[in-house]
């Protein structure tokens, strides 16, 4: 009998320009070093980092992988590459109070933005720090464009050298989760770097890369999941699209769901196109499909992540992560804010300690916290479509 994840294996399909493509986490593994918190020492070495050396030292979350044998280590290092308007977007979101996007400011930032989409775009995680911009403009920052959180071009070089001389196979992760009145099936996609700044002008870049798509079939008074899927749910930028099964959207080739994986971010979609992200700051996605595809049948590694529970217990992230010491980072804006009033930036407060968004590495997908992972119907939207 043919399993639920085989039977509906998705069919990625790429950008012309993508480099990088769905790996196994142990392939990555082996060029891999790994890192604590402020130490220039590794505590294990390329070719000595282990799923056995993960559970061992990577329970903290200031722990991270590096894959990288060039570009910068520290955040001070991370600043000095970037424009003065980045760094002043970081600090004052640093400072800024968490809240969801106002519908006002939604609408001058997503041209896309209606009431049927408000719950998803509440989601994209760069929102916390447009608001400010979208309030009263960035000082420093040019009008006409967004501030990107980009790292050096040795990074990127570092990162396709690796990948290309371990030449990866293809690979997804895959879990069944019983949520409600539905069971999910969730296909997680591991890139090894995230060029979407360096390669295709977005708005950062990263080591590690966690992507995914999920299927939604809803269960039976004995609690038996009916073909074929209700939903089909594409996940970008920790946004996501939902859609029925049989939506004219969704492209489907027998049971096998196609997803467009965006040039460099990897942000799955269900249809090629170029999708504007932001019409204010002139940000897209290029999902346009007419480079290389993987097919159902091209996966060399199908992994249940509940077989992987080393995934879950590495606390760490899956590339470098960077935080920068606010004091260092108010002495540079006090020079380069000379022309414009400093006193209100300079009383806000902020941590001690700025952990830089946009250019560190994520955390893996086995998190009870993580709203994808735990509660993936309510992430969805898929009650909410139920009420149509």
């Amino acid at each position: 009998m043919v399993e639920l994840h085989q039977k509906y294996a998705p069919i990625l399909r790429f950008n012309k320009d993508e480099q990088f493509f769905p790996m196994r986490v142990e392939d990555m593994l082996a060029y891999s070093s790994l890192f604590a918190k402020g130490e220039t020492k590794p505590i294990a070495t390329p070719g000595d980092v282990t799923p056995d050396v993960l559970q061992r030292y990577g329970r903290s979350a200031t722990t991270f992988l590096r894959t990288v044998t060039n570009g910068p280590f520290f955040g001070q290092d991370v600043i000095s590459e970037w424009g003065d308007g980045a760094l002043e977007m970081v600090y004052r979101w640093a400072g800024a109070n968490r809240t969801n996007l106002a519908e006002r400011l939604a609408q001058k930032a997503y041209s896309w933005f209606t009431p049927k989409t408000k719950s998803a775009t509440q989601l994209f995680w760069w929102n916390g720090l447009l608001e400010q911009i979208l309030t009263e403009s960035v000082t420093s920052a040019p009008q006409n464009s967004l501030p990107r959180l980009i790292l050096p071009t040795t990074t990127y070089t570092s990162a396709i050298t690796q990948y290309q001389q371990h030449n990866p196979a293809y690979a997804y992760y895959y879990r069944q989760v019983i949520d409600g009145d539905y069971l999910c099936l969730q296909y997680w996609f591991f890139y090894s770097f995230n060029n979407w700044g360096t390669s295709f002008a977005g708005m950062n870049d990263h080591e590690g890369d966690w992507e995914g798509m999920m299927l939604f079939f809803k269960r039976d008074q004995h609690g038996r999941p009916q073909e074929p899927p209700a939903y089909i749910t594409f996940a970008d930028h920790e946004s996501r699209q939902t859609k029925p099964w049989e939506d004219e959207d969704v492209t489907l080739i027998g049971t096998h769901p196609v997803g467009y994986a965006a040039g460099g971010s990897h942000a799955t979609y269900p249809r090629a196109e170029t999708l504007s992200l932001m019409r204010l700051y002139s940000l897209f996605d290029y999902a346009t499909g007419d480079g290389r595809i993987i097919d159902h049948d091209d996966w060399v590694y199908r992994l249940n992540l509940d077989d992987a529970p080393w995934l879950g217990q590495f606390h760490g992230s899956y590339g470098t992560r960077f935080w920068l010491n606010t004091a260092r980072a108010r002495t540079i804006l006090q020079a380069v804010l000379a022309l414009t009033p400093f006193s209100a930036l300079a009383r806000q407060i902020v941590p001690n300690e700025i952990e830089l968004p946009g250019v560190s590495a994520p955390h893996g997908p086995i998190d009870p916290n993580r709203p994808q992972y735990a509660q993936p119907v309510a992430w969805a939207g898929i009650h909410e479509l139920d009420a149509r």
